[in-house]
């Protein structure tokens, strides 16, 4: 008996170290030289849940390297956009299948791409992402609260390397 409970107390345990508020981050390219002063947001396929949160953790983090947001006409012009990517197996119907709950599960990773460019000349100035591994049952909800510090410090994470002026 002793066993046993320890064997399931070092399960529970085990579970418990799991960080799975974490994301991931990547850069592809940084970063073509230049003397940028201002930076414009522009966002494409963003669910509008997550739009502001990611436009302005995104402008904080960028701001951190002397670079001040403005509406239009920034020195720089950054592109986010939201891509999805499935990993969930395509089902087909099976009908001996008895199910007890509606709704299937779903696991994707919520990738949020940056490309930043020079707004003169078009050339690429930056380019990475950060994303997130989602596991989403029947009845989840979408999140904004505890997510906020997490995605401001992941944009600070990828941005790690922008040159200081």
């Amino acid at each position: 008996m002793k066993q046993w409970t320890l064997v399931c107390l070092t399960i529970l345990l085990s579970g418990c170290a799991v960080d799975r508020g974490h994301l991931d981050e990547a850069v592809s390219m940084c970063c073509r030289p230049g003397n940028y002063e201002t930076f414009s947001v522009y966002t494409n396929d963003i669910p509008v849940f997550l739009e502001a949160l990611m436009v302005n953790s995104f402008m904080v983090a960028l701001a951190a390297h002397d670079v001040t947001p403005v509406d239009e006409g920034g020195d720089l012009i950054v592109n986010l956009s939201f891509e999805q990517i499935n990993l969930s197996p395509d089902r087909t119907r099976d009908d001996f299948e008895e199910r007890i709950a509606f709704g299937d599960g779903m696991r994707f990773i919520a990738r949020i791409m940056i490309d930043i460019r020079d707004r003169r000349s078009g050339e690429p100035v930056f380019s990475g992402h950060i994303q997130r591994l989602h596991d989403v049952g029947a009845g989840d909800w979408m999140h904004t609260g505890r997510a906020s510090s997490a995605i401001l410090e992941s944009f600070n994470q990828v941005l790690e390397g922008w040159p200081e002026r």
